[in-house]
């Protein structure tokens, strides 16, 4: 029976990729490099996500990329939730599941925009700036002593998969986010879902 859901934000929750990849063409004009489209930034993005940067020679500190991005981030467009997800997760809060968001996202960013939506209060934690995933989610279990056939992890993107593969629990990837179906199933993941309430029907029968 799933008892705790862990969820990525961005990409699986909240759609900001827009705005991300406006905020990574500020970067990239700022550091003399030339633009990429919309199509090859969704074929090349990976996380951690320095490993994107490395792809294009881009050999700054973690650091100095991290005060780049912020900075840009700051002159984009604003996010929106996907369809349905508000919905979903107030089902998923009166259920009493656990929730918790893990995240590369900076954690203002990620508190601003679930209070803006109204769903801040709906999670037990926020776990953010978090550049590899696959220690954290370990670390989420341990702490919060959940039982690995009691917890679930949704995210949108290959290292989803693997860091969720890595702490021994289910895995589902939906296919709205960065990477495509094709993509994403190279990698095996337990459910790939195209709509978010496919959740319910997973739970239900876990």
């Amino acid at each position: 029976m799933i008892k705790n859901i862990i969820f990525d934000w961005s990409g699986t929750l909240n759609d900001d990729f827009t705005l991300v990849y406006d905020a990574v063409a500020i970067v990239f004009e700022k550091l003399g490099r030339k633009p990429i489209s919309k199509n090859e930034f969704r074929k090349e993005f990976v996380l951690p996500y320095m490993n994107f940067y490395k792809k294009y020679s881009i050999n700054l500190s973690k650091q100095e990329v991290d005060k780049l991005y912020s900075i840009a981030y700051q002159e984009t467009v604003n996010t929106k939730l996907y369809p349905s997800v508000k919905r979903i997760i107030k089902s998923f809060y009166k259920q009493e599941l656990n929730m918790i968001i893990v995240s590369s996202c900076s954690k203002k960013n990620i508190v601003i925009e679930a209070s803006d939506y109204g769903i801040v209060d709906y999670f037990g934690e926020i776990y953010a700036d978090v550049h590899d995933k696959t220690k954290v989610i370990k670390k989420i279990l341990k702490i919060n002593k959940f039982e690995l056939d009691e917890t679930i992890y949704v995210g949108d993107m290959v290292h989803d998969i693997e860091a969720g593969k890595v702490a021994g629990i289910k895995i589902i990837v939906l296919t709205y986010g960065y990477q495509s179906r094709e993509e994403l199933k190279k990698y095996n993941p337990d459910y790939i879902i195209d709509n978010i309430l496919d959740l319910k029907k997973i739970i239900k029968n876990n």
